[in-house]
């Protein structure tokens, strides 16, 4: 409660930052001030030879170390204070939001971003049916209207029923053999068509909205026809069908597993690589949509901060700071935008175990930092989310 009303409350949310910039330079500057005052005593304490001055010295050093200590364990402190209280969560997650907001000092009063927006902006109506995706689009997209029985995840019509055709066509054990039946893996791309035949070896248009979503559907459309397995830096190995077990239509349901991928998109689907690394993490959907795009991703063009400004080709990526520190642990691509909401492609370890990659996040009423932080939760349980840009698409097909 007490955090609904420092999250929600202007006059709060002003003094709650100036406390957080105090912490913040608190631990810059703290331990250097720290650090110098340990030195002088170490200084003073080698060159006096009164036992008592030495005493003095002594005891104002161990308060210097003590310090030091304590400084740089403030965020740990915090932190288990919160899980004590059984609230971490929450408070993470509004001690984020924070640092997104931008006062401005009126002569009577301090106005959030939120409330200088709310001015300005109607509130869109809040979606209420994530498992239809055919609302008012605001971007123009793919035919979306086709569904199956059999693939979980919701293609374009064209490319739904390719990939639901070709879901038994190898695997790991028997893709050599089936490839030279056909001379090689271009005439067998060829033979299963539309953007996986027309676009094998190419590079994709990259022009618009569009565009992308057709280059997003010919990775995930190759990941899901071959059943794609998943593995990070970390280890975590998850196969295709429910992580812990293949389905029928995995590449590895007879074996042959053994590390996560190396090279580039088309060479790896091609086995020129070996066959034995068909697997990836969930960054490395944003590395091959832009590499068969032709796109770098070296510098972003732009940063957005609000779910209301994000467009089809932007990557969110996802972190906890639940031990002082941003670490980084998740990244999606939004693939959809909508009126009230925008649909996230995400080929990371859910993809592997539920075979569907597309999440639908709700855009709130109340577009602060927290209610948006909020709304991606429901799907993204982490601390912060920031988004790069690193290209314009145009609206159209």
């Amino acid at each position: 409660m007490i955090l609904d009303v420092i999250c929600t409350d202007s006059g709060i949310l002003a003094i709650s930052k100036v406390i957080k910039s105090f912490f913040y330079w608190l631990q810059i500057i703290g331990p250097i001030l720290a650090m110098i005052a340990l030195a002088i005593f170490i200084a003073k304490a080698v060159t006096t030879n009164d036992k008592n001055e030495i005493k003095k010295y002594q005891k104002n050093m161990t308060n210097s170390l003590i310090a030091m200590a304590m400084l740089f364990f403030l965020p740990y402190l915090m932190d288990i204070s919160m899980q004590l209280i059984g609230n971490r969560s929450s408070f993470t997650s509004c001690w984020n939001s924070i640092d997104n907001v931008k006062l401005k000092f009126g002569s009577n009063y301090i106005k959030t971003e939120k409330e200088e927006k709310s001015q300005k902006e109607k509130p869109t109506k809040a979606y209420t049916n994530p498992k239809d995706y055919h609302g008012k689009v605001t971007t123009s997209n793919l035919d979306l209207s086709c569904t199956s029985k059999t693939v979980k995840s919701q293609f374009s019509c064209d490319t739904l029923k390719i990939v639901e055709k070709h879901l038994y066509d190898f695997d790991a054990t028997t893709f050599t053999n089936v490839i030279n039946s056909y001379g090689g893996f271009e005439n067998y791309a060829k033979s299963v068509g539309g953007i996986f035949g027309e676009y094998y070896g190419k590079q994709m248009p990259n022009v618009t909205e569009s565009d992308f979503q057709r280059a997003a559907e010919y990775v995930l459309g190759w990941m899901y026809m071959y059943g794609w397995d998943y593995m990070n830096t970390q280890g975590n190995h998850y196969k295709w069908g429910t992580g812990s077990k293949y389905s029928k239509d995995a590449f590895y349901v007879n074996g042959g597993w053994r590390r996560e991928y190396s090279g580039n998109f088309d060479d790896l689907i091609a086995g020129k690589n070996g066959l034995d690394m068909l697997s990836s993490e969930c960054g490395d959907l944003e590395i091959f949509v832009y590499w068969k795009m032709g796109i770098s991703r070296k510098r972003s063009i732009s940063n957005p901060t609000s779910l209301r400004n994000l467009k089809v080709g932007d990557a969110l990526f996802f972190y906890d700071i639940s031990r002082g520190r941003k670490e980084w642990r998740h990244t999606v691509l939004v693939g959809e935008v909508y009126n009230d909401r925008i649909v996230c492609y995400d080929a990371g370890s859910r993809y592997t175990r539920s075979r569907n990659y597309k999440y639908t996040v709700e855009i709130p009423n109340d577009n602060s930092a927290f209610a948006e932080l909020a709304a991606l939760k429901k799907h993204y349980a982490y601390d912060g989310w920031i988004a790069k840009r690193y290209y314009n698409f145009k609206s159209g097909s």
